[in-house]
Formats: structure tokens, C-alpha cells, sequence
């Protein structure tokens, strides 16, 4: 029988030091994974099932309020403008109401710089793509999220900056891209060599609608932070450029199982995903911040990998959760993940640094909520008694889960009505309350 031959990948070469760097950082992070416990980890205190309900009668009553709202969307630009000045009020207010029942964590004045940010965020969507799909915009959101939870660490101004935007918005024009399986590697192979090609400031001809919006998205960051003045800008970039080229190899028919290191290249995607985000926001970072930008990217990316198991097992996409999944347990492994997250979190962020504390409560507290929100949907990976006892410390039932899901792609994101869907959606899932009922 023949062997596969393997297809050369266009790996950028002009990283400079930062090459060194991510190799570091990786190494690091690798280590304190390992040598993680496994134990079952302390979340604090747990939800009686009184107050679970008592939340989930609230997100309820928050999705009837949303669409009745909905249902008085004004007809003049004027009144629509009052309309949603009232609207997003009242999504604060709700929010905070939300927030301070379930014991999460969203400092005041970050949720409000936030929420302006995002509707910043939402504005330059609808006029950079107006086509483009609520769903795909509430993913860049997430990153853009991120990098607003970095700049009040940074103890800069909470902003949508157009460099913010541009890279955000490169996840949906690019990942989709590169993760549909229908598509050849060698097609792929082509967008990615013209991506390297404008990462490294040589410019790239495009051949179709997608790849004219990457060109400006691009041209965007350029704007922003001239290469000669930020070299590490455009460094970072190329760095998860690699790191998305070398988990191209994760996916069906690229690679024999346990052929690469599945768990080396989450933690590189992750890490350089985080620290490019680092690094746009004011482009330089101190060595701590750079460092703990790499491991708050890592967890990030485990979340993200423990949320989409079913989806990469259906795909053939290789993942630490997603390889095990429905061969063994993962209990063990889900500990090991929130045991990582609180202890980077710990000892990375520096006390001296005045967004420290913020940072580090929104990250025990609602990322810990992302990893918890996985387990409770994916019952069937998880020992029966792990997943009862772990249901104790999600502020709401986790068999309510499914019904509010339905009820808010029902109610609200199934609702078609002349406002901005992208607008709505934005405002809503803000409230932290979107991974909750927010479908992926």
C-alpha cells in the first residue's frame, strides 16, 4: 500500500525572538499542566436547588421581557435610537441583578465599558459585512471580550479599537474556513499562504469576497501599529498563524491518532491567540503580562475544547477531551482543567499590577462557569456522581439547561423583526449569562 504523501505547510519564518519566547512560555505551562492534581477542586460554596430555581425563574423572566421588548421595536431612526438606549438599561440593570444572585463576577465599571465597547464592536460589523451571521459575529465577540478583560488588566481604556476589531473579526473569515471539513487541505493551503503573505507586510492579490475582507482586516491593524515602530505586533500574529497551521493536522485524514502532540498544540494555539491579543492592545507587553497573556490563552482553549467535544468527535478532530470521550471517564480530566485554571490564575497574575485582582475574580469565577456549563450538557462523558456534584456548584439546575436554550433561540433569537439582530444578541449575551443559554 502506498504511503500518504505529506503536504509541505507554508510555516512563517519571521517570528524573531518571539519564536524563543512561545517555545518558553509552552514549555512552562506544560509543565504546571502535569503536574496539575487531579483531585475534585474547590469552588467555593455550592447553590441549594432553592436558589438554583430561584435563578433560573429570573433568566427566565429576563427572556420574556427581552421579547415583549422586541414586539415595541419603533419604526424612526429617532425612536429606535431612545429605544435601545432603554434597552440596554435594562439589560444592565437585569444583568447586575443576575450577577449578584448567582455570585459571579463582572466589575460595574468594566460591564459598562464593555457594553459601550461592544456596541462599537456591533456598529463596525454591520458596517464592515453587513451579511455577515449573528452567529459569526457573537464569536468574534468572544475574543474581542477577552481583549477587554486584558485592557482593564493593563489599565487601559475599555475600548473597540479598530485593531481590536480586525483581529477579532479574522476568526470568523478564517477559522470557519480552515475548520470546514468539506474543503481540501490543499485549498485550504491557498488562503493560508496568502494570509502569511499579508501578516508579513508583503501584500497578497485577492480572489474572492472572504479573502478581500482579510485583506482589509489586515490593512486594519496596519493602520493602528506601524511594523517598523511594533515589530512584536506582527510577530504575534505570524506566531498564531503557525499554531493555526499546525492544528490544521488535528483534523480528519491529516494525521494518525497520538501521531502529534495533541496537547503541545492546543496549549501553542491557545497561548499565541491570547498573547497577540496582548500584544494589540497597546502593542508592547512586559515579560510578566506576556507571559500570563500565553497561559490565560491555554485554559481558554481547553475550555473551549471541553465545551466543543461532541462537535470534534464528529468531525475527527483531535482534542484531549474529544479523543477519550466515550471510551473512559472525564472526571479526572475536567478537574485537572479547573485545578489549571485556578492555579495559573494565582500565580501568574502579579498583585503589583492594579487589573490584577479583577482579572483574576472574572477568570476563577466565570470561566470556571464555562467548564462546569460543559460537564452539564454532556452528561454521558461524565460518571453519574461527578456530575451530580458537580450540578451544586452551577448557579442553575443543570436539566434547566436545555429549556432555556430553547426558550431563548424561541423567544429571542428566533424573533425577526426590523431591529439588528446582531445589536440584541450582543446586549443579551453580555450580561454573562450567554454561555449559559447561549447555543455554541
Amino acid at each position: 500500500m502506498a504511503m500518504q504523501q505529506k503536504i509541505p505547510l507554508p510555516y512563517s519564518d519571521k517570528l524573531g525572538e518571539l519564536e524563543h519566547d512561545v517555545e518558553r512560555y509552552k514549555r512552562e505551562y506544560l509543565q504546571t499542566w502535569w503536574q496539575t492534581s487531579t483531585a475534585f477542586p474547590d469552588l467555593g460554596n455550592s447553590y441549594s436547588g432553592a436558589k438554583q430555581k430561584s435563578i433560573e425563574a429570573e433568566l427566565f423572566r429576563f427572556i420574556d421581557l427581552t421579547s415583549i421588548k422586541l414586539d415595541d421595536y419603533p419604526d424612526t431612526e429617532k425612536e429606535q435610537k431612545t429605544w435601545m438606549e432603554e434597552f440596554l438599561a435594562e439589560v444592565r440593570g437585569l444583568g447586575k441583578r443576575f450577577l449578584s444572585m448567582s455570585d459571579l463576577y463582572f466589575d460595574s465599571v468594566f460591564q459598562d465599558d464593555a457594553v459601550h465597547s461592544t456596541r462599537m464592536f456591533v456598529d463596525k460589523a454591520k458596517a464592515f459585512d453587513p451579511a455577515l451571521r449573528i452567529e459569526n459575529v457573537y464569536q468574534a465577540l468572544r475574543n474581542a471580550w477577552i481583549m477587554n478583560s486584558l485592557q482593564m488588566y493593563m489599565q487601559k481604556d475599555v475600548m473597540c479599537h479598530d485593531s481590536l476589531f480586525a483581529y477579532s473579526m479574522i476568526y470568523p473569515y478564517m477559522d470557519n474556513y480552515l475548520d470546514d471539513v468539506s474543503l481540501s487541505l490543499e485549498k485550504k493551503l491557498v488562503l493560508i499562504g496568502k494570509l502569511r503573505e499579508g501578516l508579513e507586510g508583503l501584500g497578497f492579490h485577492p480572489g474572492n469576497k472572504n479573502e478581500e475582507k482579510l485583506l482589509h482586516l489586515i490593512q486594519m491593524i496596519e493602520s493602528d501599529y506601524k511594523r517598523e515602530k511594533f515589530p512584536e505586533v506582527y510577530q504575534s500574529l505570524l506566531a498564531i498563524f503557525n499554531a493555526q497551521l499546525r492544528s490544521l493536522t488535528q483534523q480528519k485524514g491529516h494525521t494518525l491518532p497520538f501521531e502529534g502532540d495533541i496537547l503541545d498544540l492546543s496549549f501553542e494555539k491557545g497561548g499565541t491567540s491570547v498573547l497577540a491579543d496582548g500584544y494589540l492592545i497597546d502593542g508592547k507587553l512586559e515579560e510578566r503580562q506576556a507571559n500570563f497573556c500565553f497561559g490565560f490563552g491555554t485554559f481558554l482553549q481547553l475550555a473551549d475544547d471541553i465545551q466543543d467535544l461532541v462537535a470534534d468527535k464528529k468531525n475527527d478532530h483531535a482534542t484531549i477531551f474529544s479523543l477519550p470521550a466515550g471510551k473512559y471517564s472525564l472526571d479526572n480530566l475536567a478537574s485537572k482543567l479547573l485545578n489549571f485554571t485556578s492555579e495559573t490564575a494565582h500565580a501568574k497574575l502579579d498583585e503589583k499590577d492594579p487589573g490584577a485582582k479583577s482579572l483574576r475574580e472574572l477568570i476563577l469565577k466565570n470561566c470556571t462557569l464555562l467548564i462546569l456549563e460543559a460537564i452539564g450538557k454532556h452528561r454521558s462523558f461524565y460518571s453519574r456522581e461527578y456530575w451530580q456534584r458537580m450540578e451544586g456548584f452551577f448557579p442553575i439546575r443543570f436539566s434547566g439547561l436545555e429549556k432555556l436554550r430553547k426558550k431563548l433561540k424561541k423567544k429571542i433569537l428566533g424573533k425577526r423583526r426590523r431591529v439588528a439582530d446582531l445589536e440584541l444578541a450582543a446586549a443579551f449575551l453580555l450580561t454573562a449569562t450567554s454561555r449559559i443559554v447561549a447555543e455554541k
